[in-house]
């Protein structure tokens, strides 16, 4: 519950922070009316957030408030789920989901349009284990020759199907629950997902495309011309367009920043040393909206020459009926965390 709901508040709260900059943001939905705009993506598990607020129509001062009386009607292949309010237009569905499921939802509120929209869990796409190498490349986003980690992770690809992704990497400052964390002794045990015996500090990382062609498809002339390849919210989408039904390998560069870690060494004496960070590779099978609606918003918030006015924006993406917003399933699958052997540096 907790990962998903991160990946939730990651998506809204930059959904919110683009809404000021787009001037074609599905205007004819709210130029007279207030409606409802519905955000929820389904997953394995069993519950599922959902956020609903009220648009303003257009030249309508104030704020985007939540909607904390609505009526809510979520179901599971046809069977409706328990619906909780937690306050600040924010619920949560009771119900056990897996992949395939189908997913519906309704929703109505006083004053405003009823909304549905639909979606579907999709099957985990296995990623294997990831391995790290320093390398020393040229860097297109700083131009110059930089130090790298590259991330190396393979997946295979469904081949009777069009599948869209998005992969993220993440590190993480690891210690063991009352104890120091080892790397050389004979305390030394390797990091365990299970929350009751870590402690685990996450981050999401940018990732330097030089490497990998399947997500970078810009030229030097794209840059020249104003557009960018920045991710949304290091969420880095592609499909499966050149590599449909074949085991790719990705390859994801992350700035080259070691970290300091405290360790016992075998005389009992306690030492710091320079190391990479431990790392792990996401990998996320997506639905087609929910990838047009994250398209959609990296596009414009990319495109220099439309935010200065020089070219037109597209409209944002969205697949609620009556409404605004999206609803669109997901799974993800998650490499062990691993980290490059070397030690940089030692001292007492």
């Amino acid at each position: 519950m907790r990962q998903q709901y991160s990946l939730f508040i990651y998506i809204l709260l930059a959904v919110l922070s683009l809404t000021a900059c787009k001037d074609d943001f599905g205007i004819d939905k709210v130029k007279s009316t207030p409606k409802l705009i519905l955000y929820c993506m389904p997953t394995v598990g069993d519950t599922t957030v959902i956020k609903l607020t009220r648009s303003l129509p257009v030249n309508t001062q104030g704020d985007i408030t939540p909607v904390n009386d609505a009526h809510i009607n979520y179901s599971v292949n046809g069977k409706t789920a328990e619906i909780i309010n937690l306050g600040d237009g924010t619920y949560k569905a009771v119900a056990h989901q897996t992949a395939g499921d189908r997913i519906t939802l309704t929703a109505e509120a006083e004053g405003l349009p009823a909304v549905s929209a639909s979606t579907t869990i999709l099957d985990a796409v296995v990623i294997d284990d990831v391995k790290i190498k320093k390398v020393h490349l040229y860097s297109n986003y700083e131009e110059m020759a930089e130090d790298f980690y590259q991330l190396s992770a393979s997946f295979t690809d469904p081949g009777n199907t069009k599948d869209y992704y998005a992969v993220q990497v993440v590190d993480g400052t690891i210690t063991h629950k009352g104890e120091i964390y080892t790397q050389n002794s004979s305390q030394y045990r390797a990091p365990s997902d299970i929350a009751d015996e870590m402690d685990t500090v996450e981050s999401v990382r940018q990732i330097y495309l030089d490497s990998e062609p399947l997500i970078n498809r810009l030229g030097n002339i794209d840059y020249d011309f104003g557009y960018d390849d920045d991710d949304y919210d290091h969420f880095y989408l592609f499909t499966d367009d050149d590599i449909n039904g074949k085991t790719y390998t990705l390859h994801l560069n992350v700035w080259y920043e070691p970290g300091q870690e405290t360790v016992k060494l075998p005389d009992g004496s306690m030492s710091s040393q320079l190391v990479s960070p431990y790392y792990r590779v996401i990998l996320y099978h997506i639905t087609p909206e929910f990838y047009h609606f994250i398209h959609s918003i990296g596009s414009i918030d990319n495109n220099d020459l439309a935010k200065a006015g020089l070219s037109n924006i597209a409209p944002t993406f969205g697949n609620v009926k009556g409404g605004i917003g999206m609803m669109a399933g997901y799974q993800k699958t998650k490499t062990k965390w691993t980290r490059h052997a070397e030690i940089i540096q030692v001292w007492k």
